[in-house]
């Protein structure tokens, strides 16, 4: 914690901390990528999104540590396919619930039974169940838990959903017990239509384009509207895939790949926001 940190009110602290920290990790990826070069966000996009047995903030941290590993996963995951970690094998170090961190380990760090691609995609990226009831699921978690009204609404036909703070007091003594933002969807998409609309709709709030959060998301506001939407493109594309969906995401991102739009893209909010959805909604 800095000294200008340590001056401020709790809550505007920790989000300070938040906002340093993320900053960090994002200077860290670009740091490990080729001089000159545009980050391969597709690429690693598509690395996350293709391995379900891990959460996507951990597999951006398998990534910092090895630029483009493919598979990485816990030594009983690969147990599972006859193969076994090299006892000289650097771990690839990742956080865990209850625990500081827990070690994770590359295809290449392995030995043991013959593999092909087919196995390991089959084995690491089975897509997450879309059980029954997964919106109101999510609905009522992101309510409960991040005080966010997700609504089911018949809106016009050119509009798949929105998303907007509510004003809060910001005297009151007290913290604000009921909604401190609203997300619509268009209730007359199909089902599927509604999830993806939703992941984008939330992602802007995890992202904290419309504020944040205490602890659980820092305030964030890119001023470039193509920045703001390559993130919340991105996480819809990372969650879809994910549940085995195939958004429109890919050539949407491609349009924004621009290297004034890259510049001011925070990788590990994109991380943290898709990993939030999909914690809530499985």
């Amino acid at each position: 914690m800095t000294a200008l940190q340590a001056e401020l009110p709790l809550e505007e602290g920790i989000d300070a901390i938040l906002r340093d920290t993320a900053d960090r990790i994002d200077e860290l990826y670009r740091a490990a990528s080729e001089p000159g070069a545009r980050p391969p966000w597709i690429d690693l996009f598509n690395r996350i999104a293709g391995q379900t047995h891990m959460a996507p903030f951990n597999l951006m941290l398998a990534d910092l540590q090895r630029p483009g590993a493919r598979y990485v996963a816990f030594p009983q995951k690969w147990r599972e396919i006859g193969r076994t970690v090299k006892p000289a094998a650097i771990p690839i170090v990742v956080l865990w619930p209850f625990c500081p961190v827990r070690c994770a380990y590359e295809l290449s760090d392995t030995t043991g039974d013959a593999y092909d691609d087919a196995l390991l995609d089959r084995v690491f990226g089975e897509p997450v169940p879309m059980r029954d009831g997964l919106i109101d699921r999510l609905a009522r978690r992101a309510l409960k838990e991040d005080r966010i009204d997700i609504r089911k609404v018949s809106l016009a036909s050119g509009l798949a959903g929105d998303a907007w703070a509510i004003d809060v007091d910001q005297n009151a003594k007290v913290k604000p017990t009921g909604p401190g933002w609203v997300v619509r969807v268009n209730s007359n998409l199909n089902e599927s239509a509604q999830f993806t609309t939703l992941i984008h709709e939330l992602a802007h709030v995890y992202l904290g384009h419309l504020g944040g959060n205490g602890k659980k998301w820092p305030n964030r506001r890119p001023d470039g509207l193509d920045v703001r939407e390559f993130e919340a493109e991105a996480v819809t594309f990372i969650v879809g895939k994910r549940f085995g969906l195939n958004p429109n995401s890919a050539e949407y991102l491609n349009g924004y790949l621009k290297d004034e739009t890259i510049k001011h893209v925070s990788h590990s909010a994109i991380a943290r926001a898709a990993g939030r959805i999909e914690q809530h909604a499985r």
